[in-house]
């Protein structure tokens, strides 16, 4: 399944959560109100009271229907009170999912070789797929083997593994559960997994109300009176067996929305890594070792997790589709009695292998690249992927590579990232930076851009995905005085070159998603001429940056224009198009929806590689298109 369709089959599943939901609740409403004229028929009532109709309702329900319709609305009001509650404590992001479920950050300068085994697949992960590198947790109390992705983006995603996966997994399997994680991040599993936890919690928050009123009718029963310690006992009874009404719909909910996905994050992990074996080796090992969350109750987040955290729930209830069943699907020879034997000894994490460093390439040859297949690409990995990130990683200076996981440090690696190559520019630039963040920090930016200067181009985007978790731990004033810095700084000379552009597009895109993850962004049809020429502007600004000649440019712009709108007959504006309107009219085009972003996508894609060639900058000017329409783009290897 391309990224496209399996955001619309997220969004299919979300209306259909909705639905759910809505019965659900309006089956406990129901519950709770034939609760309410119960109570109000045995203790409301005078004996014998018959109401004022002769109706067989009448003589059951007297005359309350008043405080029957309060109860209805009291009911529907708390659960979506409850649910909004839930739902707004989760917008914070992927983290903070994760520290609810017990989870303890893992810090980039980590020590332990497991934490840092973990920390180096997740980024490794993270550059193959184009996204910025999510937070990462470990859940410490948890022996058995699992692991979730939790947030709204992939700005603000965090992924999670228990204690047992680090020390029971080796790197093949550890990188297979995080391939699967990563497809539930790229497939937008995870902001409908959020909505899941949420929305549920209305409905299972009225069995919490009936345990605490069914404790507190214990222990306060002596000093009430036998029919309000009766009438309280009662309702904390109905409330708890209605609660757990609830929990059955929620689950049923959870397991409609879960376990197809769940297989589609196992092929994922396949296609990902290229190697059935390692998410079929931890499926084995979790299997015979076990998944069972212990310190934590699991149920909230049961449909997130990688397998199930309990085995109480089967068939029609389970989250998760059958264990050996996912395994034959990734090894069909595979037995029930091939599960592994729990070890007695823990693994220990070997040294990661050291890699020399990319060639500078200036060219990629884009003959066997058709834009159809840019589009297939989208939200996928591949092996040539991830050896790109591992060699990126691995092959990175230790100072750069310190530089990106420091909280401080990291503002001046962005900052680093905007300096120019040429000494006069250079020059002026870090009189600002003295100016603004002092000649200490000013120096040491200037030494990362010569480091990176060396490394080569294709090192500049790795090195700020590697960067984003620790950028984005601040105050978003800091942030913006950080955005406005950088704008200042390439807007020094006068002129806004292309990776420039790129630096702060992709920036701001990033670090408006971590900061915002739950806001919603436009989506929909858009007045169809002012999007043809917001496309057609920036179709012209990328043939020209792309084709020194102007007959190539021309021809360049038409086939865009070809792929996006057949027959349009159109000729390459003669003024060019500056940055800022380009900007501009990506904002625009950030608002069409997933047929439209994908339209414009291909046609930028064809326009590029109108001469067969993908230049670094070219690939950069991609990924900025990319990450305005909130498209995640590996790289182009």
């Amino acid at each position: 399944m391309d990224f496209f369709s399996a955001q619309e089959q997220s969004r299919r599943t979300s209306r259909f959560l909705v639905i759910m939901f809505s019965l659900a609740t309006l089956g406990i409403v129901a519950a709770v109100t034939a609760l309410a004229a119960a109570l109000l028929r045995i203790y409301g009532s005078p004996p014998g009271y018959a109401g004022s109709g002769n109706q067989p309702w009448a003589l059951w329900l007297g005359d309350h229907w008043p405080e029957l319709a309060l109860a209805a609305i009291a009911t529907l009001l708390f659960i979506g009170l409850a649910s909004l509650y839930r739902i707004a404590r989760l917008s914070r992001g992927g983290g903070q999912v994760a520290q609810l479920a017990g989870g303890t950050a893992v810090t980039p300068d980590v020590t332990d070789p497991l934490r840092r085994r973990l920390l180096n697949v997740v980024e490794e992960m993270a550059i193959a797929s184009g996204v910025p590198v999510p937070e990462v947790f470990v859940l410490e109390q948890e022996s058995g083997i699992n692991a979730f992705a939790a947030g709204y983006t992939p700005a603000d995603a965090a992924v999670a593994v228990t204690r047992g996966a680090l020390e029971q997994l080796d790197r093949a399997e550890l990188q297979g559960v995080v391939a699967h994680e990563f497809s539930h991040i790229l497939n937008g599993d995870m902001r409908l997994n959020i909505r899941l936890m949420g929305l549920l919690y209305g409905i299972l928050v009225l069995s919490l109300v009936g345990r605490w009123l069914l404790r507190g009718s214990r222990y306060s029963g002596r000093g009430r009176s036998s029919g309000g310690a009766a009438a309280a006992l009662m309702l904390g009874l109905a409330l708890t067996v209605i609660g757990a009404l609830g929990f059955f719909c929620g689950r049923l909910i959870k397991a409609g929305v879960s376990r197809q996905r769940e297989f589609l994050a196992d092929a994922s992990a396949v296609q990902f890594t290229r190697d059935p074996s390692g998410i079929a080796g931890a499926l084995k090992k979790i299997g015979g070792f076990g998944s069972t969350l212990t310190s934590t109750d699991s149920e909230e987040i049961a449909h997130m997790l990688f397998t199930k955290g309990a085995t109480v729930f089967r068939g029609l209830f389970a989250t998760h589709p059958p264990l050996g069943e996912r395994i034959r699907r990734l090894d069909p020879a595979f037995k029930p009695g091939d599960y592994p034997s729990p070890k007695p000894t823990l693994a220990t994490a070997s040294p990661e292998p050291a890699l020399i460093p990319l060639a500078p390439e200036v060219q990629l040859n884009a003959r066997r690249l058709t834009a159809e297949q840019l589009v297939g690409a989208v939200g996928q990995v591949g092996p040539a992927q991830i050896d790109f990130a591992s060699r990126v990683h691995r092959s990175l200076p230790e100072a750069l590579l310190n530089a990106a996981h420091s909280r401080d440090d990291s503002v001046l690696l962005a900052l680093a990232l905007a300096l120019h190559h040429e000494p006069p520019i250079l020059a002026g630039q870090l009189k600002i930076l003295g100016a603004k963040i002092g000649p200490a920090r000013s120096e040491r930016c200037a030494g990362y851009a010569n480091t990176l200067r060396g490394l080569g181009p294709q090192y500049r985007l790795p090195v700020l995905e590697l960067a984003f978790p620790s950028l984005k731990d601040r105050p978003w004033q800091q942030l913006q005085f950080v955005l406005d810095l950088i704008h200042e700084l390439v807007r020094h000379d006068g002129q806004l070159e292309l990776f420039e552009y790129t630096l702060l597009r992709v920036l701001r895109e990033l670090l408006r998603d971590a900061q915002r993850p739950s806001q919603p962004r436009g989506r929909g049809r858009r007045e169809r001429r002012a999007a043809a020429a917001a496309a057609a502007q920036v179709l012209a600004l990328v043939a020209r940056c792309g084709h020194a000649d102007r007959e190539q440019a021309e021809s360049a712009y038409r086939r865009g224009l070809d792929q996006l709108a057949p027959g349009t007959p159109s000729r390459l504006p003669e003024r060019e198009i500056d940055l800022d309107v380009f900007d501009e009219a990506l904002s625009h085009l950030a608002s069409l929806n997933d047929r439209g972003r994908r339209a414009v996508l291909t046609a930028v894609y064809g326009t590029i590689a109108h001469d067969q060639t993908l230049t670094v900058a070219e690939q950069e000017l991609l990924r900025a298109v990319s990450a305005a329409l909130r498209i995640p783009l590996p790289p182009l290897v």
